[in-house]
């Protein structure tokens, strides 16, 4: 009796229920389960509109529909997953690329609209705005890059990081200069916003500059802890006792793939790698080693991958900066 009531509790326990409604879901086909995604994603897109329309104030209704937009999209890319895998690779990097292509389109017309049509009517909601915009991308914006393919993807990574992050710096340049000639209006200190205007202006300036150089550096040690590796790697091959000299090769390397691309902040920035890509890179440097130069396929593996790094940084490295 103890038993069937244990079984029973089981059965109505709400992860057991979770799963199999998960596993009911799973059993459809691959077209029924991509259908229903599209409709979450319609309706995900529908409230966020309506929201903006509407133009509420209420922060329990704005709480709502985030929260909402947050389990249909989360919901949504479960459903889709099935049919994404059973597409060609090439498809794949295309579809989990699109993450990264609304977000940079959405906030291009974002801020387009904001400039454009806010500003000359309400300077410091305009000027909130860019704030956020900048704010959102210091400390989240490389939350979109896609950590799939990564080798693959990293030319685009160091292509477009500078460019996007220079942008940002002048949604928030834009955002200062607004809030200052908001001041300046109706001030008797006329000369010295202009030239903390000025001042700024050239601050932000010399920071995106630094940013393009910061780029070019990070690929020039890229590519030569690469081929510092590889050479190290095949001397290892001939003379297994150089141990020492892979590892600190492989040192040198982990360390630069750590970076951020476009900034020096942990918490900020488009990584070079996924953490799980390098420690998996590491594993296979090690496994390289352990196997002292015998296992050719592992060593192929490391190789190739470091000749992809290097191939990404073809055009962009400057040993004179």
């Amino acid at each position: 009796m103890i038993q069937s009531i244990q079984h029973a509790a089981a059965a109505f326990h709400p992860t057991a229920a979770a799963r199999r409604g998960a596993q009911w879901m799973r059993d459809h086909s691959t077209t029924w389960q991509a259908g229903w995604g599209c409709a979450l994603v319609v309706a995900t897109i529908t409230v966020q509109f309506t929201v903006v329309l509407v133009g509420t104030s209420s922060l329990a209704l704005l709480s709502l529909s985030l929260a909402f937009s947050v389990v249909t999209s989360i919901a949504a890319a479960w459903l889709l997953r099935p049919m994404i895998e059973e597409l060609p690779r090439k498809s794949q990097r295309r579809l989990t690329a699109a993450p990264l292509v609304a977000y940079i389109s959405l906030t291009a017309l974002f801020v387009v609209c904001v400039a454009l049509l806010l500003a000359p009517a309400d300077r410091a909601m305009a000027t909130m705005l860019l704030f956020l915009v900048w704010a959102y991308h210091s400390l989240y914006g490389s939350g979109v890059e896609p950590s799939s393919w990564a080798y693959e993807r990293l030319p685009g990574r160091l292509r477009r990081a500078a460019p996007l992050r220079v942008a940002v710096h002048v949604c928030g340049l834009v955002g200062v200069l607004l809030l200052l000639q908001h001041f300046r209006t109706n001030s008797p200190y006329n000369t010295v916003f202009v030239g903390v205007m000025a001042t700024v202006t050239l601050g932000v300036l010399g920071a995106s500059l630094k940013v393009f150089v910061r780029v070019r550096r990070l690929c020039a040690a890229l590519d030569q802890h690469a081929h510092t590796l590889i050479l190290e790697l095949e001397r290892f091959r001939a003379s297994p006792e150089e141990k020492h000299a892979v590892e600190e090769a492989w040192g040198a390397l982990r360390r630069t793939l750590s970076n951020k691309i476009d900034t020096g902040l942990s918490i900020s920035g488009v990584f070079v790698l996924p953490a799980a890509t390098i420690t998996e890179l590491h594993h296979l440097v090690y496994r390289a080693l352990r196997a002292s130069g015998t296992d050719d396929r592992v060593h192929r593996q490391v190789v190739a991958r470091l000749r992809m790094l290097r191939i990404a940084c073809v055009g962009r490295t400057d040993t004179l900066v």
